[in-house]
């Protein structure tokens, strides 16, 4: 994908492989293997392609998959149609708990007042249900002090049945 980017802005602005190769201080190899999908460049190195062409480098936190979550038994309803649904089928403990962990860091910073009063609770019965049945999952998450406030919360004890129905069966 990255070869393709670098290909379709080098041509945009109209400049043949040799003449980005001078505007970045990349060698002409480099650029060559990029867009043939054979090189594996360092930072530094996209970051002087990119600046050549007029884009710049951005890190950006992947979203949650909340229908995921949900079908793994984090007890949330009327999630956004929008995301994939993914089936047990491809899914791995690992993925539940990576999922779990972008899940707890959003709930944290980037949710709606509304939406985060929900999922917080969601996520706080779920790690209830993780601690008390799944020790060996919950402690992924047993250091994290965001996944303790979560924890913290009131009324999490009916919400903590229904995720445990199914992290029973995903888990």
């Amino acid at each position: 994908m990255f070869s393709q980017v670098i290909r379709k802005q080098r041509e945009l602005f109209g400049l043949t492989q040799a003449k980005l190769s001078f505007i970045a201080g990349v060698s002409l190899p480099t650029i060559q293997n990029i867009e043939a999908g054979r090189a594996n460049p360092e930072l530094e190195t996209v970051q002087r392609l990119l600046q050549a062409l007029g884009m710049e480098t951005q890190f950006v936190a992947r979203r949650t998959n909340w229908n995921f979550l949900s079908l793994c038994g984090v007890p949330l309803h009327n999630i956004d149609n929008a995301q994939e649904v993914t089936t047990y089928e491809n899914c791995s403990k690992e993925c539940f708990i990576g999922e779990m962990r972008l899940a707890i860091n959003e709930c944290n910073s980037s949710l709606n007042p509304g939406d985060k009063d929900r999922k917080s609770k969601a996520l706080g019965a779920t790690l209830l249900a993780l601690q008390t049945h799944y020790p060996s999952v919950y402690a992924e998450f047993s250091s994290s002090t965001l996944a303790k406030e979560l924890l913290n919360q009131t009324g999490l004890q009916k919400l903590r049945r229904i995720a445990l129905k199914g992290l029973q069966k995903f888990l």
